[in-house]
């Protein structure tokens, strides 16, 4: 195999992944559904600083976590997907900024809509728990753009050199 076809390759993905992007689509819905019940319910893990603008941070990378697994699935390449992946990073990055400066959470309520059996699962997360994968964000979504933006580039130019096969 030359460098080319192993390039596409590596762009392919298998049914059972396909599938597994979609399950990633279900698991995305499941956090979208937990926090639109903590903002419904007013479980008290949204303080009053989340407005407006907190939510457009909160739901607008949450939307558009969707399109990325679902065209993998479709198309079965990973390459399509890229450009939306990055942009959804920079927009979670910049979210992440923003929640670090005005942290809109009290996680002290994050697992209240769980049931009491399960609730353990979530209960030891607080505050400063809940700003380390924020930190996380702000500092690595950034590189993950670009990482996921030369990746596009990349294959796209790889693959408009490589030769038809006969």
């Amino acid at each position: 195999m030359n460098e080319n076809n192993n390039h596409t390759a590596k762009d392919a993905l298998d049914v059972a992944q396909r599938v597994g992007e979609l399950v990633g689509v279900v698991a995305m819905l499941l956090l979208l559904a937990f926090f639109i019940y903590h903002q419904t319910t007013d479980t008290g893990f949204f303080t009053s600083k989340f407005g407006t603008f907190e939510q457009f941070l909160l739901y607008g990378p949450l939307l558009l976590s969707f399109p990325a697994p679902i065209i993998r699935a479709l198309t079965g390449h990973r390459n399509p997907a890229r450009p939306i992946e990055a942009f959804n990073s920079l927009f979670l990055a910049l979210a992440a900024v923003w929640y670090l400066k005005g942290f809109p959470f009290n996680f002290e309520h994050l697992a209240d809509p769980l049931p009491d059996s399960i609730k353990f699962v979530l209960s030891w997360v607080n505050n400063d728990i809940g700003k380390i994968p924020l930190v996380l964000q702000a500092i690595f979504g950034p590189i993950i753009a670009v990482v996921l933006g030369l990746q596009y580039v990349v294959f796209r130019l790889k693959a408009a050199t490589q030769l038809p096969q006969t």
